[in-house]
């Protein structure tokens, strides 16, 4: 899972090590699995020292035909024995902050189950439990724990295990989102990353390339889509019941950035930056700058990754994807 651990549980990294192939691939590929279908990246290193998008697909697919599509994609772009970083659908996992235990390395694991076990929606026993800490400044951590069911977990190790891909790591959209955070300018002093998809939302801060916080909020855009006004004037692009919805996103970004200034960093964040929205909110940009203190601006993941010329919904649809085959320590 996240960070330092790569695979579910020790029993469960002997299992993997049963189809990891030798790596002849440069570069990392990326895969997210969605509720509704996958997408699918492989980036590398550009001449100029950035990273270069070599491909990146979606696919619309059911649950139990992610291996079969998959498969197809792998074998149609001979991706096969490359490094892959793979992330779970929102909402198959928990994340959250915790006290780190007074305990041995051996026992981390165990005990921080048991001290996150009343807020897992399934049984403790149940749960793959993975750890991971954000030095945010000097001598100041910040401890996180990420749960999943091994349904869940062995669900996206089964969709991958046919596909020839190389397994290093199972992560979080909030860890891969941390890695687009870090190729920003303002990830240097502290930048909250405000996504929005079809039917959720999430507000991450980072700093330096670490995750400072994670807020999940319940709203997507087709929420505000459906509340536009589609008798609205020329130059009125926000309706009045988009705005009753806003209000309550631009309370929960704010409360964000409360939080990253008096519990974390003391210093406001640089900005926040927008990630590519599936479906466009005419006025979205404007009205939350209007409201919040910092800049509020819109992210365009080719400003900064070579040979991408995805659309707009394109990014969005493969944004962790993307992320994920960021991870520095194989790129």
């Amino acid at each position: 899972m996240p960070n330092e651990c790569s695979t579910p549980s020790e029993t469960q990294e002997a299992k993997l090590q049963l189809f990891k192939k030798k790596v002849t691939h440069a570069g990392v590929t990326g895969l997210t699995f969605f509720s509704d279908g996958l997408a699918l990246v492989h980036i590398t290193h550009s001449d100029e020292g950035g990273y270069r998008l070599r491909l990146a697909e979606c696919v619309s697919c059911g649950e139990d035909e992610r291996p079969a599509a998959l498969q197809q994609l792998v074998e149609q772009h001979s991706l096969q024995h490359s490094r892959c970083v793979a992330v779970m659908a929102r909402g198959s996992y928990n994340l959250i902050q915790i006290d780190q235990p007074d305990v041995p390395g051996d026992e981390m694991r165990e005990a921080v189950r048991w001290q996150i076990k009343d807020l897992l929606d399934f049984p403790a026993e149940q749960a793959v439990v993975d750890t991971f800490s954000s030095e945010v400044f000097a001598g100041h951590e910040l401890s996180f724990a990420v749960a999943a069911s091994e349904e869940k977990v062995w669900g996206v190790v089964n969709a991958i295990r046919d596909t020839q891909l190389d397994l290093q790591a199972i992560d979080i959209p909030e860890l891969v989102l941390r890695s687009v955070a870090a190729q920003l300018p303002e990830d240097e002093r502290g930048v909250a990353l405000f996504s929005l998809w079809k039917d959720s939302g999430l507000i991450t801060i980072s700093r330096g390339g670490e995750l400072c916080m994670a807020r999940r909020i319940n709203l997507g855009v087709m929420e505000l889509i459906a509340a536009a006004d589609p008798t609205a004037i020329d130059g009125v692009e926000i309706s009045e019941a988009q705005q009753n919805i806003l209000d309550s996103v631009v309370l929960e970004i704010q409360r964000s950035l409360d939080y990253y200034e008096s519990s974390v960093s003391r210093q406001p964040v640089s900005a926040v930056v927008i990630a590519p929205l599936t479906d466009d909110v005419p006025g979205l940009q404007s009205y939350l700058d209007t409201y919040l203190t910092p800049e509020v601006r819109s992210l365009d993941v080719a400003s900064w990754l070579s040979d991408c010329a995805l659309s707009t919904a394109e990014q969005s649809r493969c944004l962790s994807a993307i992320g994920a085959a960021l991870r520095s320590e194989w790129s």
